[in-house]
């Protein structure tokens, strides 16, 4: 299925479908981050065609947004939410995020799920968003908390990155408990149809 991208817009971000033959370089750029590495499987990228490689991946896999800073219109993260999928819930699907640590804890990130889950919810009709993060990543978990998400399972799993094994925080979010928390509003959102599509 292909789906129509849109840009979304708010007061402090701008989400944008991603242009492979140009965000790579803005990519990079982001990516040189290293807080931004710690709690996830990849490292800081040494070159643009690691990038270009990644990014092709991503598109296999997600429904992809560049967020850019609406004053500056840089790049300062990526939003992803993987292709729905029919299942006893409903429809589901996997919602994952980096953002530059310039900008933690500020806003940018808040506001960024907000726009995002009003398009899944309300035009993906998307059931529930699963999350996970690795236990210690307390940022992250206050990030999805604040949103309405819940812990319902910890596993532990093998940090292939730090080769050891790590308890996993399982997160997930319904639509209705998304409700319940932000009413959603036509003014949250300006909703561009964008050309660009995904698969």
């Amino acid at each position: 299925m292909k789906y129509t991208i849109p840009i979304l817009t708010g007061q402090k971000v701008r989400l944008r479908p991603i242009d492979l033959t140009e965000d790579y370089k803005a990519w990079y750029e982001v990516s040189q981050d290293e807080k931004m590495h710690l709690w996830v499987g990849n490292n800081v990228p040494t070159d643009y065609e690691e990038i270009k490689e990644l990014l092709n991946l991503y598109t296999k896999y997600f429904i992809l947004w560049m967020i850019e800073d609406i004053k500056t219109n840089q790049v300062i993260g990526m939003m992803r939410i993987s292709y729905p999928e029919k299942t006893e819930e409903g429809q589901v699907a996997g919602d994952s995020q980096r953002l530059h640590s310039n900008y933690w804890r500020k806003g940018y990130m808040k506001e960024a799920r907000k726009l995002i889950y009003n398009y899944v919810f309300n035009e993906l009709k998307v059931d529930v968003l699963y999350a996970d993060v690795w236990e210690g990543n307390i940022n992250s978990s206050k990030s999805l908390e604040s949103v309405g998400y819940r812990h319902f399972d910890t596993k532990e799993e093998y940090f292939k990155k730090y080769n050891r094994m790590q308890n996993k925080l399982y997160y997930k979010l319904k639509a209705n408990w998304w409700e319940e928390i932000f009413v959603t509003s036509s003014s949250s959102a300006n909703i561009n149809r964008h050309p660009n599509c995904g698969h």
